[in-house]
């Protein structure tokens, strides 16, 4: 038979309770892909760097201008003879231009396909960080609601055993240490369930703040968890599907791919340019100091060549810059590969250590469940006392919640492995779903 002492619930449970139906994280996913903030300005800046293609394409196509005028004339004649002549005048012209041979326009063309190339690489970020950001924020909301109802299941336990405490100590058959410490911990107790109250609230706005969206009941996980090492267990081969695939090392190259040919669109200001000229030209004007008009009409197609001879060392000078800007690139580059390199093997461990851990904790908290049933019937034989029961209490709700928060890290490492990999997708969100109740 139960002891009247023993908690209720000494698996992993806690006292929050919610409606039938509950969003989980697929949901919860799919509202912060409508409404977060940061998701829709990485799609806006996606939409406005992928034109540097067309923009710098355009450098290589012709190009008209259309050009008329209308104008009221006057001259004034003073010698031999005063005399005055007013009249009108109009023309256009339509100039076709097209570049030959610009070095700079080349250059700039790669960099526009450069640019499309880091901009989808960049969208492949941000898509990525949103699903980590729902899920720690989804977690974090749900741990906060196990530490909000441990501390409330501990202190209804401590209140118990403060007023069989009290009752004890009254007829004789404890001693005060034990209604003092009682005393104590039922008032930790009660800082510890405000402490958590607040910090679930915290996290709520958080996720709130995310999808924008009214706080929402979230589906939790399922009792049993089931645990997965990485798949290959080689830690090797995570670390080298993530220099392949890293999204973050795609920019990086990227940005180097532009630096490197900005060198080039800086050092086309040595070179020479050619280009295909046709033009159209009208002009009519009234005469000058007789009557009728004159209209003139010609067409005008042919080549031309500009070839810069001095700039006051303004090219040298970007030639140098650009120059240590491809340096630069080309260090971050290295930087983001070590780094990816770091995040990814931190992951897989991560990975590996969770599942050691969580499996622990779930080996302690049998034996802490047991230690406690052992520690109140010796309480009752007068061989423990009140405060051996209070901190066997307090051991099994701390691993209680240690277990629940070792879960959540455990589902959090597995997709932070895949984001470090590249290759995390909502695929990787929905399995973590399958492990949730109702998902």
């Amino acid at each position: 038979m139960k002891h009247p002492l023993l908690p209720m619930g000494l698996a992993v449970t806690v006292l929050i309770n919610g409606p039938i139906y509950a969003d989980n994280l697929v949901d919860v996913y799919r509202q912060a892909q409508t409404n977060d903030t940061v998701w829709a300005a990485a799609r806006y800046n996606y939409e406005a760097n992928i034109e540097k293609a067309p923009q710098s394409r355009a450098l290589l196509l012709p190009s008209v201008i259309f050009s008329a005028g209308a104008f009221k004339n006057s001259i004034d004649k003073t010698s031999p003879t005063t005399e005055t002549a007013r009249y009108d005048s109009s023309n256009y012209t339509v100039q076709l231009t097209q570049p030959l041979y610009r070095k700079e326009n080349f250059a700039a063309y790669a960099q526009g396909k450069s640019a499309v190339t880091q901009a989808e690489a960049e969208l492949a970020i941000a898509r990525q960080d949103l699903i980590v950001r729902t899920a720690q924020a989804y977690f974090d909301v749900l741990a906060a609601e196990d530490k909000l109802g441990y501390a409330r299941t501990e202190k209804a336990a401590i209140s118990g055993q403060r007023e069989l405490a009290e009752r004890n100590f009254s007829v004789g058959n404890a001693t005060v240490v034990d209604v003092h410490e009682a005393r104590a911990r039922y008032d930790l107790a009660v800082a510890d369930e405000v402490a958590a109250d607040n910090d679930l609230k915290v996290k709520q706005e958080t996720l709130n703040a995310l999808t924008n969206t009214a706080p929402t009941s979230l589906a939790r996980l399922a009792p049993k968890l089931a645990l997965q090492n990485p798949e290959p267990q080689n830690i090797d081969h995570w670390t080298q599907a993530a220099q392949a695939q890293n999204p973050r090392i795609k920019v990086q190259e990227q940005l180097l791919a532009i630096a490197h040919e900005e060198v080039k669109r800086s050092r086309g200001g040595h070179y020479p340019t050619l280009d295909l000229i046709a033009s159209h030209n009208y002009s009519k004007s009234g005469n000058v100091f007789f009557p009728g008009t004159t209209e003139y009409t010609s067409n005008q197609v042919g080549v031309q060549l500009q070839l810069p001879l001095f700039r006051g060392g303004a090219t040298q000078s970007k030639v140098r810059a650009s120059l240590a800007r491809e340096e630069q690139a080309r260090q971050t580059l290295e930087q983001t590969k070590r780094l990816t390199t770091q995040q990814s093997r931190e992951s897989y461990l991560a990975v590996t250590s969770g599942v050691a851990r969580v499996k622990a904790l779930e080996q302690a908290l049998a034996s802490i469940q047991k230690a406690l049933e052992s520690t109140l019937l010796g309480y009752e034989t007068g061989v423990r006392t009140g405060v051996d029961v209070l901190n066997a209490q307090r051991d099994l709700y701390r691993t209680q919640r240690d277990l629940a928060q070792a879960r959540y890290t455990y589902l959090l490492n597995r997709l932070r492995l895949k984001n470090a990999v590249g290759t995390l997708s909502e695929d990787d969100l929905a399995a973590i779903n399958a492990l949730i109740a109702g998902g």
